[in-house]
């Protein structure tokens, strides 16, 4: 089989021999409009580089798409913690870097080669995986995947779990049950517990209404007091409401309060995540019905993986699935 050449992704991106170098190995100089034509064009042709013998450098990289997920973030905060402690167990370092908002940004921990493999933690640019994969450093995608790119990755069994959250209001005599997303639908964790609250409401022979459907923004929380809003004021409102994060959960609490409504006794609400939130954060309301993710599991498994990968590069991509399971506290009750 014909190999592809640094000729084509040249050709492709319209670019000069030179840029297509000077992106896998100072995309620094390049702008960011040639870069990622470059980046996209190698991924079309199905170019990847030479691989080289790496030295070992003791240490893995986590990039999130921001430091507030790291650290301050209400889910991989917890997740980045049991990270480190395996990491401390195998004697290996840890270096952090975040992105910001834009794929501009190439961490040096990509571009200089400071780690043995690299963790890829939240929403990340396809850009920085289509460098990384050009630079053949194994790498795991924890609780995010990518649209329509096959990588290794640790996520949470999304349809497991929203089909128990949907189950579970059925189960309370709810029909008309709406749901708050975080993401567009081609983002394959909305998809999917998308897609499981119309197959457990399509076994219940319930018909999903649209007005039933609304998007809020998992990086921006605060959206989904406007989503509640409008589910609120709907003709025909729910009874029910299953947000696909327990961050939305808590701040469509704030609107129901708003509209004099009380949790469970107008409405019944379900999150996902299962977080504790400290109690300077947590509204008022009662403790959330939530998918628990057992996040600690995750930070654990994904070093194993990538450890597992960094002594088998060649091996396929794998998707660990992690299993969940719904913890039923008191903000669903029977209709």
């Amino acid at each position: 089989m014909k190999k592809t050449t640094i000729k084509e992704v040249a050709k492709r991106a319209k670019v000069s021999l030179a840029t297509v170098s000077q992106v896998f190995n100072n995309p620094a100089r390049v702008s960011p409009e040639n870069r990622r034509a470059v980046l996209e064009a190698a991924e079309w042709v199905g170019y990847v580089r030479p691989w080289k013998r790496r030295g070992t450098q003791g240490a893995v990289g986590v990039i999130a798409d921001n430091f507030a997920n790291c650290f301050e973030g209400e889910f991989y905060n917890i997740v980045v913690e049991s990270i480190a402690q395996e990491l401390k167990v195998i004697n290996k370092n840890i270096y952090l870097e975040a992105l910001g908002q834009k794929d501009e940004y190439f961490p040096q921990i990509i571009t200089k080669n400071l780690v043995d493999g690299i963790l890829f933690l939240g929403k990340i640019f396809p850009n920085h995986i289509i460098m990384t994969k050009q630079r053949h450093i194994p790498f795991i995608m924890v609780g995010h995947p990518i649209p329509n790119i096959e990588l290794h990755a640790v996520v949470p069994d999304n349809r497991s779990g929203a089909i128990q959250a949907v189950e579970h209001l059925l189960s309370l005599g709810h029909k008309k049950i709406a749901i708050v997303l975080g993401e567009p639908t081609y983002d394959p964790t909305t998809f999917e517990r998308l897609e499981a609250y119309r197959f457990a409401l399509s076994q219940a022979k319930i018909e999903p209404l649209k007005e039933y459907i609304v998007q809020a923004d998992f990086g921006r929380p605060a959206t989904a007091h406007n989503e509640t809003k409008k589910l609120l004021n709907l003709a025909d409102p729910p009874t029910a409401i299953f947000y696909t994060s327990d961050s939305l959960a808590y701040r469509g609490y704030q609107a129901i309060a708003e509209a004099g409504l009380k949790i469970p006794e107008d409405i019944s609400v379900v999150g996902f995540d299962n977080i504790d939130l400290k109690d300077y954060l947590k509204p008022d309301g009662p403790p959330l019905t939530s998918v628990e993710i057992d996040r600690r599991k995750m930070g654990k498994i994904a070093v194993e993986l990538l450890y597992q990968i960094i002594d088998n590069p060649q091996r396929i991509p794998l998707r660990y699935t992690l299993p969940v399971k719904l913890v039923v506290k008191e903000s669903t009750a029977k209709l």
